[in-house]
């Protein structure tokens, strides 16, 4: 990596730093926060208040519970309060008496829908997992191991592999992305409390991507499967997301650095596949949804697959060395002067159209998660590059 490379990493990572730290923290604990004690709001309008909205989805509460547990320990030091709040609010409403979280809050408490969805319980491992790191807490870590004792032991498909999208199934399709969550979730928490149980079934996950989910002859991810994790049939079988590419190869890079397991071959499948066809060439925005073909299918383009291809070139230059400081620079740049240039400050807009314009009625909350790992992850990486000098370039001549 040049010295070049490292500047434009580093100045990348203090713009994103200052934004995060100088607006998104302290707007999202104040006016982004239910401050009669029922967590977080589920979005707001786009001057900032809160939306007329009667659930909360147990997803966007995780997801507030990580960011500032997080934060915490990258030193924002009201972080802990803040998570609290959220974990105090689920913790009262969310926990069925039969086990797992269920779906949907009401905005004051009490249960909407008491349904346990595998995507939400991941989300809420992984926030456990991480907010057990954060207050070194040994109940909230209890609690942690006991939502992943109930995922394994009651969302297991009964009559072959993986996990069911939900319990009470109602003959959709399954799924990948609560398969990659729940990777996601797993992975955090050995981090926190390291067991080669977690490993074990991180990598009984890696194999159900190699085997059902990656397409190698295209070099891409199904998103929808059949019963016995088939393609689905007609579009919804050949559809793919770059972002779920991008996420697949940040996450595949932590497996292999944990395990040992060589899953570059098909890590770079999924990136060579996005880079080429990923991004709307008008825009420089990263869309929604193509073909397996590469053909572009939905030319929109939401805020969270630009913070994914930011992950995925941070992680193939953690394993490769290869030099990613002007693209690290361009999605840094793309994020902060378009979505995230928003009033009030701190804030996004979560979409824009295939030309360029935004397509946005509310805030979401729940994309806060994904800007938050971003930033993490570079706040990460432009720490460790600066305490490791540039290998020195041989003379020539």
């Amino acid at each position: 990596m040049t010295s070049l490379d490292i500047k434009q990493i580093a100045d990348s990572a203090a713009a994103f730093h200052r934004w995060m730290f100088g607006d998104a923290l302290p707007f999202w604990a104040t006016t982004g926060r239910d401050r009669l004690g029922f967590g977080f709001h589920e979005c707001l309008e786009l001057d900032g208040r809160a939306a007329d909205i009667d659930f909360k989805r147990i997803r966007v509460q995780a997801r507030q519970i990580y960011s500032y547990s997080h934060a915490s320990l990258l030193g924002w030091t009201d972080g802990i309060d803040v998570a609290a709040s959220g974990y105090d609010f689920i913790n009262a409403h969310g926990w069925r008496e039969s086990g797992g979280w269920a779906r949907l809050l009401g905005r004051n408490g009490g249960v909407i829908d008491q349904t346990p969805d595998l995507y939400d319980n991941a989300f809420v491992l992984f926030a456990l997992s991480w907010y057990a790191r954060a207050t070194q807490s040994d109940a909230i870590l209890a609690r942690a191991q006991e939502t992943l004792t109930w995922i394994v032991r009651s969302m297991r498909v009964r009559d072959g592999v993986g996990f069911e999208n939900w319990l009470g199934e109602d003959g959709g399709f399954r799924q990948q992305n609560p398969h990659m969550h729940l990777l996601e979730a797993v992975l955090a928490l050995h981090a926190t409390a390291p067991n080669q149980a977690l490993l074990d079934l991180a990598s009984e996950l890696v194999g159900l991507f190699r085997r059902h989910f990656l397409d190698r002859t295209t070099g891409t991810l199904a998103e929808f499967f059949a019963r016995d994790l088939s393609p689905a049939p007609g579009d919804a079988g050949t559809r793919v997301e770059p972002g779920h590419h991008y996420e697949w190869v940040w996450l595949l890079q932590q497996y292999q650095a944990i395990t040992g397991d060589d899953v570059s071959a098909e890590a770079d499948l999924l990136y060579d596949f996005a880079e080429q066809y990923g991004i709307n060439k008008n825009t420089g925005f990263i869309v929604n949804a193509l073909g397996k073909d590469g053909t572009v299918r939905d030319a929109a383009a939401r805020l969270w697959p630009q913070t994914e291809e930011l992950k995925a070139h941070l992680a193939i230059h953690e394993r490769t060395g290869v030099s990613v400081g002007p693209k690290v620079e361009r999605v840094v740049q793309n994020l902060l002067q378009n979505y995230l240039a928003c009033d009030p400050p701190g804030t996004w807009i979560d979409v824009f159209d295939g030309t360029g314009k935004p397509l946005v009625s509310r805030i979401p909350t729940s994309s806060f998660y994904h800007i938050f790992v971003a930033f993490a992850e570079l706040d990460r990486v432009a720490r460790d590059i600066s305490i490791k000098p540039p290998t020195p370039r041989p003379l020539i001549g």
